[in-house]
Parts: C-alpha cells; structure tokens; sequence
C-alpha cells in the first residue's frame, strides 16, 4: 500500500527532456532543444546516469543556448520564500510534509498521501512558490501562461512510498541531501503522523529556524 511519496523537481534551466543524465520526458517541447541532443530510448530511468562533467556542461551550455528565459538559481533569501510558499501550500490543502530539502537549483520533498494526486500536489507546490518568487524578484504576473517567466522546469521526478522503513530511509535522503550545498531544510526532522495542523506549525517551526 502507498503511504507517500518523495517527489523532486529542478529549477529551470538546470535539466532537459533530452538531458543525458536521463529523463522521464516523453517529448522534447522546443524543436531547437531536439538539435541538441535526441530523446533517449528508454528514457524512464530510477536513477541518474553518471557523465562526466564536460560533457555534461557541454550539452548544458547548448541547451541554455535555445532557451527564452535565463536559468533560475535560487539565493538563501528565495529558498526561505520557496519555504513559506510550500508551508502555504501545505497549510491550505492538509498535505503532511515530513521532509523538504530546498537548494539553489532543485527541491526534494517527502509527503504522506495526500487525498488527491500526486501530480496535483507538485502542481501546487510549484505554482504557490513560483507566484512567490516572481513576486519577490519583482516579475509582473501575467495573465498568459506562456508569458509567464517559469522558476522550475516542467516536469518532475516521483517515487512511491510503501512500507514505513522505506519512509524513513527516504526521509534520513532528504535530510542529508547534498550538504555540501547547504540545502535550505537539512535540518528538518521526520515527524510522526500528526494531524495537518500539527504537522504544518512542525514546518513553520523548522523554517524560521533555517532562516535565522
């Protein structure tokens, strides 16, 4: 049985459908990109190639290159804000966060089962903080979605939660993500099965404190 999900997803600009790390892209959006690089056969992959790193910034530095707007890196400050909005986010729909990693160029969650879907809780999760961030940087809304600068990348990455042991070997991943880039949440701790409520004054708790 699915208790949860660990859901992940990049800033935009930082990976590509046709991306040779690998993708669960089924499309490549811009003809431009699709000179880059081909679609993979195969694509749907669990974990990560390893490429090396010229190569890697090589086909980065192309893609970027077909790109309508400038790669997104977020500072200390945006990361706080992404915080607030998925806390926002959270608080508005009862979805149980147990963990989140935020760092400049992606996010890792751990959520419990929400009622809905999970595609519906990246969704929110990603417009409630990219409305965030546009407003913190000072970017005009509109109204036209394709002229709305985006701060992440259109797809994500998830992976099914179905046994508490893997919970919280998930959870342990998240917290100790990366800590050579500092990620935003590191410190967050797993929580017991709280009510939304409960769990939601946990996140804002542990938020306050990354930003102090």
């Amino acid at each position: 049985m699915i208790i949860g999900f660990h859901l992940s997803w990049t800033t935009y600009g930082h990976w590509f459908p046709n991306d040779p790390r690998g993708s669960w892209s089924h499309e490549i959006w811009k003809p431009d990109l699709a000179k880059v690089r081909p679609l993979d056969n195969g694509h749907k992959i669990g974990q990560r190639r390893p490429v090396a790193k010229a190569e890697l910034q090589e086909f980065l530095d192309s893609a970027r290159a077909e790109l309508r707007w400038k790669t997104v890196n977020l500072s200390t400050e945006e990361r706080a804000v992404v915080a607030d909005a998925f806390r926002e986010a959270a608080h508005a729909t009862g979805l149980i966060i147990r963990a989140c990693a935020i760092l400049y160029n992606h996010v890792h969650i751990i959520v419990d089962r929400p009622v809905g879907s999970y595609e519906r809780v990246v969704n929110r999760l990603k417009g409630r903080s990219s409305q965030a961030i546009r407003a913190y940087r000072n970017i005009s809304p509109s109204p036209n979605r394709r002229h709305r600068v985006p701060i992440w990348t259109r797809g994500y990455w998830c992976r099914y939660i179905d046994n508490p042991e893997y919970m919280e070997h998930a959870i342990r991943y998240v917290q100790e993500h990366n800590m050579e880039q500092k990620p935003f949440h590191r410190q967050l701790r797993p929580v017991g099965r709280a009510s939304p409520a409960d769990q939601n004054r946990e996140y804002e708790r542990a938020a306050r404190r990354q930003v102090k």
